[in-house]
């Protein structure tokens, strides 16, 4: 989807690039619940975009019956959008429910009732109510198949990536040339770069490899979004082909379009609210309050000044000090061209959900950070771009960007913090408490000599394989190597202990001289092992002593 648009649109490419961000990162109980609050505000979203598309549908039926001649071909072309779109649109949900059905491992009858939800259809609504939202096997398995990275025929993502394909020509054939340059469909399928393999990935594996249930639920549901915004960029450029001034609009209605439903303390909820189908050039007023919807009357305390109209829009703004959903309602209140001393109401009502900002780091490797090392970190803000996050790190340093960083701590602290800002509407803010890691340094490796390590035996044939000092660090995230320093092979030769040094991880002449003298019974010692860490420390890591047999 194109970075312009509607505050609408840009709110759903801000949604789309928080959950790219989120993808990367083993998710949290806490996390998998924002994918359910982002996808239940896309359903609300998609719902609200229905509605907008609607006042176009309800124009064109008007237009058509002020001049049959003239619209017939634009109206035509309109329906024929609104059914093919409609069509991915119910396919995405069928598939969407056939997924949950999959995910939840259990017939529908079984999910019915679940939490008040008295249907699967339900279930697609509110994803909250879930069981298994981090299954992240069984989408693969749904879309893929027993593919590995790239769909085959046959498979459902294959099938799904054909018919956007199909869908994308199909929508193209009803625009007017002359317009084709300006819509943008979105909807995009194909091959993408990943940071994380280093490679360019297909759409599919993208999409649907190894993903948690939610997270590939929230992007159908966004999938479902760019359908709707797509009908809608579509059928207003056919509109736009029609004489607007010759219409005459006689049905009316109030409409409620926010920016989005789920809101950071502090950062502004922003509302459309207007009259469908209503001219610009008279202005109705717009009352809040609890409305009597039987009188259409408020009741109780009226607000008839905080909402500012102009050009037949008011625009409601509220920025949430508390967490929780915000209700709010009133009527739109006009007078009627005919006679100005009878004015007419129109009750209106919507919602949204206020939340904290809430830090998330993610450590890729292990729990702690970990001293002379570059710890792999992917930190995200739900509701915020990850291009708009400043992280810093106290007790170290933090380098990277979108998402995905490298911590370096210092050997002289004890816990590092991870704070995180990030740009808003509203200037630069702080996303909360910092998150706190311990410092540790990189454990000592083990001496080995040929696999052999400690106290062990060896047989006397095998003397002569022995080739060096190999440092080895078991069960540790990091793939780490420690040059060895120096070390001592020891060996009693004839009632004298003698001993040769080397340095470097290989065994010196004198050293391979000494152990080929080396009998049954004998017992050699390779010592004072001294390896470099990272972040330049030499230490000694101990010996290995061996018994000849």
């Amino acid at each position: 989807m194109a970075g312009g648009g509607t505050p609408r649109q840009k709110m759903i490419n801000l949604m789309y690039l928080v959950l790219l961000a989120l993808l990367a990162m083993n998710v949290s109980k806490e996390i998998l619940n924002s994918f359910a609050i982002i996808n239940n505000g896309l359903v609300k979203t998609n719902e609200s975009f229905a509605a907008k598309n609607e006042i176009t549908y309800n124009a064109f039926d008007l237009a058509l019956l002020n001049d049959p001649v003239k619209v017939r071909p634009y109206y035509d072309r309109a329906q024929a959008v609104k059914k093919r779109s409609q069509e991915m649109f119910d396919y995405i949900e069928k598939v969407k429910g056939d997924l949950i059905l999959e995910v939840e491992k259990k017939e529908s009858v079984e999910i019915e009732g679940r939490n008040g939800q008295d249907s699967t259809v339900k279930l697609i609504s509110n994803v909250m109510f879930m069981e298994a939202k981090d299954d992240a096997n069984t989408p693969t398995l749904f879309f893929m198949g027993d593919a590995d990275l790239e769909a085959k025929p046959g498979t459902k993502a294959f099938e799904f990536k054909e018919k956007i394909k199909k869908l994308k020509e199909d929508l193209m054939t009803y625009v007017d040339p002359k317009d084709r340059e300006n819509i943008r469909l979105g909807l995009d399928i194909g091959n993408m770069y990943s940071p994380h393999e280093g490679r360019e990935i297909t759409w599919e594996t993208n999409t649907f490899y190894h993903n948690p249930a939610i997270a590939v639920i929230a992007l159908l549901t966004k999938m479902q979004n760019d359908c709707k915004n797509s009908e809608a960029d579509i059928i207003n450029s056919l509109y736009k082909r029609i004489d607007v001034a010759s219409f005459k609009f006689d049905t009316l209605s109030a409409r409620v379009v926010a920016n989005t439903n789920y809101v950071l303390l502090g950062e502004e909820y922003r509302a459309e609210i207007f009259m469908a189908a209503f001219s610009t050039t008279s202005n109705p007023s717009v009352w809040l309050g609890n409305v009597d919807s039987v009188n259409n009357k408020i009741i109780g305390a009226i607000d008839s000044t905080s909402i500012k109209v102009s050009k037949g829009i008011g625009v409601y703004t509220i920025s949430p000090s508390a967490e929780g959903t915000v209700q709010y309602g009133g009527l739109i209140r006009m007078k009627d061209p005919a006679d100005p001393t009878v004015i007419h109401s129109y009750p209106f009502k919507s919602e949204f959900k206020a939340a904290r900002p809430a830090i998330v780091v993610s450590p890729d490797k292990m729990n702690v950070f970990y001293i002379g090392l570059d710890n792999p970190v992917s930190i995200s803000v739900p509701g915020i771009a990850a291009e708009d996050l400043q992280p810093s790190v106290g007790g170290g340093s933090i380098s990277g960007s979108r998402g995905k960083y490298n911590v370096r701590v210092s050997n002289t602290a004890k816990e590092a913090v991870v704070n995180v800002s990030a740009r808003t509407r509203n200037g630069t803010k702080s996303m909360g408490p910092g998150v706190k890691f311990r410092i540790k340094p990189v454990p000592n490796p083990i001496a080995t000599v040929y696999g052999k390590r400690g106290t062990d035996v060896i047989k006397q044939g095998e003397l002569q394989f022995i080739k060096g000092v190999v440092p080895m660090l078991d069960n540790f995230e990091f793939d780490l190597k420690f040059p060895v320093v120096s070390f001592d092979v020891s060996m009693n030769v004839n009632g004298l202990e003698v001993t040769e040094s080397t340095n470097g991880p290989s065994l010196s002449e004198k050293q391979q001289a000494l152990i080929k003298r080396a009998k049954r019974g004998n017992k050699v010692y390779i010592e004072k092992v001294r390896v470099t860490k990272p972040g330049g420390t030499i230490v000694d890591i101990g010996s290995v002593n061996l018994k000849v047999i």
